[in-house]
């Protein structure tokens, strides 16, 4: 708030929470100048005293403000309009929820597999075009659920891969997918594929890096694997490849080659006060209550690891040795 008591918050920040313009004007008066009568309230705001009134209703039902007959009372706006952000967030999780739970229907509605003259299904599809397999790899990936397993060799990806492969990967980490890639050695020396593996990180995906790789592959829940067409032209096409046998020996070689490989960590600089978010407070007060880190991963829609970076991150910030321990050096700090 700033010192005549008005919102500092932007008004599209109100608008995401419901308020329309005119409630927001009202509401924003109120908190600069108090209360007195409905009639200084119309003069201050230029509203009618119906629409004005219609204003005061919408502010009450989201709870912001109450109304006791002709009068009004303001809780701290911090408090209140926290609460209302927390009510709406649960809204678009069980939202979310809801609406993911119907990807399972929703692979029932798309195509069946291109099939031979033969009329027998085939195992193995061929896709041609560096676009089109994009886009096959991005439908497949849409309909993943349980893990992603990749292998890039090749050096540094290009900017235009790397583009088209963060939808994917956020995607994947915030259904809390098991996503796995190994890359050749040679990404760390390059720039844009250092940063963007550092990002990868902190959304819980694992990396790996080997001076000797296998071909290139990507295999989703274990189940269906994208190989190239040409092991020595990735551009030329790619495979889709669902026979079971040979799915199972593709797993196998991605197992043995990241069991090979080695770890890529990367340490992000600890948070100063004033770079935590709302999420960080929120998780601060679950590591308070003793909350689990499943729970915790529940209740913000996020992986378990992706979690765990989070609070690896925010303890070390802290200082602290324990999570109960983080959460009540935040308290102290008056970070809550």
């Amino acid at each position: 708030m700033t010192s005549d008591g008005s919102l500092t918050t932007s008004r599209a920040t109100l608008a995401d929470l419901g308020f329309t313009v005119d409630q927001e004007l009202v509401y924003r008066r109120l908190l600069g100048d108090g209360w007195s009568d409905l009639a200084t309230l119309s003069e201050r705001t230029g509203l009618d005293s119906a629409h004005l009134q219609n204003c005061l209703d919408a502010l009450a039902e989201r709870d912001v403000i109450r109304l006791d007959g002709d009068a009004v009372t303001l809780p701290d706006p911090r408090a209140s309009l926290g609460a209302l952000i927390e009510r709406l967030e649960d809204e678009l999780m069980m939202r979310y929820r809801r609406i993911s739970a119907m990807r399972t229907e929703i692979a029932h509605f798309t195509p069946p597999p291109a099939t031979p003259a033969g009329g027998a299904r085939s195992d193995v599809e061929r896709v041609v075009g560096v676009t089109e397999v994009r886009d096959r790899i991005a439908e497949l990936a849409f309909f993943a659920r349980e893990s992603v397993q990749a292998i890039h060799p090749g050096g540094p990806q290009s900017a235009a891969s790397i583009e088209a492969s963060r939808p994917l990967d956020r995607r994947a980490a915030r259904r809390g997918m098991r996503v796995q890639v190994i890359h050749e050695r040679a990404v760390l020396e390059d720039e844009l594929n250092r940063a963007y593996l550092q990002e990868l990180a902190t959304f819980g995906i694992a990396t790996r890096v080997s001076d000797s790789l296998p071909k290139r592959v990507v295999i989703l829940d274990e189940e269906v694997a994208v190989v190239p067409i040409d092991p020595a032209d990735s551009k030329a096409g790619a495979l889709i490849v669902r026979q079971p046998g040979l799915v199972a020996g593709l797993v196998d070689l991605f197992q043995r080659a990241w069991e090979a490989a080695e770890d890529i960590t990367f340490s992000p600089p600890a948070p100063s006060e004033g770079e935590i978010d709302e999420l960080d407070r929120r998780l601060l007060v679950l590591l308070a209550s003793g909350c689990t880190d499943e729970a915790a991963a529940r209740e913000f829609g996020l992986s378990v690891r992706h979690l765990r970076r989070r609070i690896a991150r925010l303890m070390a910030a802290l200082g602290a040795h324990s999570r109960f321990e983080a959460g009540a050096e935040a308290i102290r700090r008056g970070w809550l």
